[in-house]
């Protein structure tokens, strides 16, 4: 009965090998050597997406500048906002 089971797992080790070694031909050595030849250098064709990429203005270039943290944002920042700040004095420092 053993022996069935290790007959049993060596032939699965052995299909499973052998799956691997079927994809591993299929999708990475035999997909090498049926790549297209490199086209021969040619002068780019002009169409009409060419044409229009040349005549479109990037609207990025023309957005002003809009950093909150630039600018002064507290109206109140120079003004004296807090009538009590120095008239209570904590008895209990020194």
């Amino acid at each position: 009965m053993a022996k069935k089971k290790i007959f049993f797992l060596l032939f699965l080790v052995f299909v499973i090998l052998l799956a691997t070694a079927a994809l591993y031909y299929a999708f990475f050595i035999r997909s090498k050597s049926e790549k297209a030849p490199a086209a021969s250098p040619q002068a780019p064709a002009r169409g009409l997406g060419s044409e229009i990429y040349q005549q479109v203005q990037n609207p990025g270039e023309k957005i002003p500048e809009t950093n909150p943290f630039d600018a002064k944002t507290n109206p109140f920042g120079e003004a004296k906002t807090n009538p009590f700040k120095d008239t209570y004095t904590n008895p209990f420092e020194k």
